[in-house]
């Protein structure tokens, strides 16, 4: 029995040729496919607590193993609609495991593809090669449109007074779906390096 059928209204879904185990992780490499960058899918294992033999047990003490659904850099994005008890205990591994040997991986588990998928990877954008190009619809006295390159959606929307809107659309744009967000285009835009 796999996951899927542990865990009721979890169903498989197919993207770009990929079948993923959750329609969750398959919204979610469309978002990243979306805003242009790379889709790492269940790429690596990380053996988060090593198998052992004991005394009293005939068979070995498996290892426990952690495949992580999506890599972005050095963070860790994981899809979780339902916490089952299983995994509960499992990520508590994983936090060890990361912390004694692997301490400079961020990870964040997201239960929504589009707003909290932005806010796990909003504060990282510069730190992974990206920033955030704002574009207003409007133009100056010279026919030119403003322009400007931000480090976060976050402080893109601070900058200019938007902090108190919802980034839904914002996403939807950067993802482009919508073209004007708040009288702007929201491009995510790789840095040349």
């Amino acid at each position: 029995m796999t996951m899927s059928e542990r865990i009721q209204n979890v169903h498989e879904k197919w993207y770009k040729g990929v079948k993923y185990k959750s329609t969750l992780e398959a919204d979610t490499a469309e978002a990243l496919d979306k805003m242009g960058l790379p889709i790492r899918y269940e790429e690596r294992v990380l053996t988060v607590f090593e198998g052992f033999r004991c005394n009293y047990q005939k068979d070995k003490v498996r290892d426990i193993e952690y495949k992580p659904d999506f890599w972005v850099g050095d963070i860790i994005l994981e899809c979780k609609g339902f916490e089952t008890p299983e995994w509960k205990l499992k990520k508590k591994l994983v936090f060890k495991y990361l912390k004694d040997n692997e301490p400079d991986i961020l990870f964040y588990q997201i239960h929504d593809a589009r707003k909290q998928l932005l806010q796990a990877l909003d504060p990282h954008w510069n730190y992974l090669g990206y920033a955030i190009r704002v574009t207003s619809n409007k133009k100056n006295n010279k026919g030119q449109a403003f322009t400007h390159l931000y480090d976060s959606v976050a402080m893109a929307m601070a900058n200019l007074g938007l902090e108190k809107r919802t980034v839904g659309p914002i996403v939807r744009s950067l993802m482009g779906i919508q073209e004007f967000v708040y009288g702007y285009n929201w491009k995510l835009e790789k840095l040349k390096i």
